[in-house]
């Protein structure tokens, strides 16, 4: 498979870091696109895990040099939509780190663009791929009604004491769709939308900082049987965790739900059950793995497209309904 990038932030390192180890032969690098500021970084990427790249500036020219299979959109997240757009536009899948887009109109209009030109918008739901979530959306089955969903991922943000002194990054900064749902907490929504479909109603309660940008809140999920509630803090730390409780036991998520390491599934009566992820992968190899299988394999590829592309438009709905007064 070859993959060209857009963007230089940590998880673009993450991502390069893992295909080097894990995917030598079977994933090419093919470029990186860069904004002037980030250049030498972009430069360092490429010799440590890319080494057969480029770094560009010009992402047209990129799109039109750079053969690939896959564009990979991992820059801030307000502009998600128009480089993921552009690169469809010139016939390019793409690949979207969450969130897939800011709006609904967005996500509809990327899908729409990717049909027309008969290409694929993934959204980088890493959890989506991942085995043992699998494995715990059979286990929920076992649980009967369910009657509580609880989520928690909080983790004091490296990039909170500079804002605290007013240098706010994008991920503090409202006009790049930044803040503690965009950037953590739709993790807990992605989860739960999966596994559950969308809700009934959203409702949110957030912390707000000085710009107005959540720091941290609460996303309140009503559904017929059962309310989530889902906890995300940039601000503070927190035990991450994922329970779901229903009439015959409780399902206990060890860790934030995004990692999906291990999950104890409490039966009444039973014996507790602990599913592990033992294989020692990186929790990004799984959808790389799916990407590039579908690469090499188009007309017969194991990727559920229909059911991917509904839980990411079911997430940009409900974030929309939080704006929602």
């Amino acid at each position: 498979m070859k993959l060209s990038i857009v963007g230089t932030g940590k998880i673009v390192g993450e991502v390069l870091q893992m295909l080097h180890r894990d995917f030598q032969r079977e994933v090419t690098v093919t470029g990186i696109y860069a904004r002037q500021q980030s250049v030498e970084h972009a430069i360092d990427l490429c010799m440590a895990y890319a080494p057969t790249g480029f770094v560009y500036t010009d992402y047209a020219q990129m799109l039109s040099e750079a053969e690939a299979d896959f564009v990979y959109i991992a820059n801030a997240n307000h502009v998600h939509y128009p480089y993921a757009l552009q690169a469809i536009q010139t016939g390019h899948s793409v690949i979207v780190e969450k969130p897939l887009t800011v709006t609904r109109e967005e996500t509809e209009a990327l899908y729409d663009a990717a049909m027309l030109h008969g290409v694929l918008c993934l959204p980088a739901f890493s959890l989506l791929y991942m085995p043992l979530f699998e494995a715990l959306t059979k286990a929920v089955g076992q649980l009967g009604t369910v009657h509580l969903v609880e989520c928690n991922y909080s983790q004091y943000s490296s990039r909170y004491d500079r804002y605290l002194q007013g240098d706010v990054a994008p991920a503090f900064d409202p006009a790049c769709a930044g803040g503690s749902l965009m950037d953590i907490n739709i993790y807990n929504l992605c989860f739960t939308i999966a596994l559950f479909g969308p809700p009934r109603t959203v409702r949110y309660s957030p912390n707000l900082g000085f710009n107005g940008i959540d720091t941290s809140g609460v996303l309140t999920l009503q559904y017929p049987d059962f309310v989530a509630s889902l906890i995300g803090a940039k601000d503070c730390d927190g035990p991450s965790h994922g329970i779901i409780q229903g009439e015959r036991g409780y399902i206990e998520v060890h860790g934030p739900v995004s990692l999906m390491k291990s999950f104890t599934l409490h039966l009444r009566g039973q014996a507790p059950q602990t599913f592990t992820s033992d294989d020692g992968r990186h929790r990004l190899s799984y959808e790389f793995e799916a990407f590039r299988h579908h690469a090499d394999e188009r007309a017969s590829s194991p990727l559920n497209i229909p059911y991917l592309s509904r839980v990411a438009l079911e997430v940009a709905i409900a974030v929309e309904k939080t704006r929602v007064r």
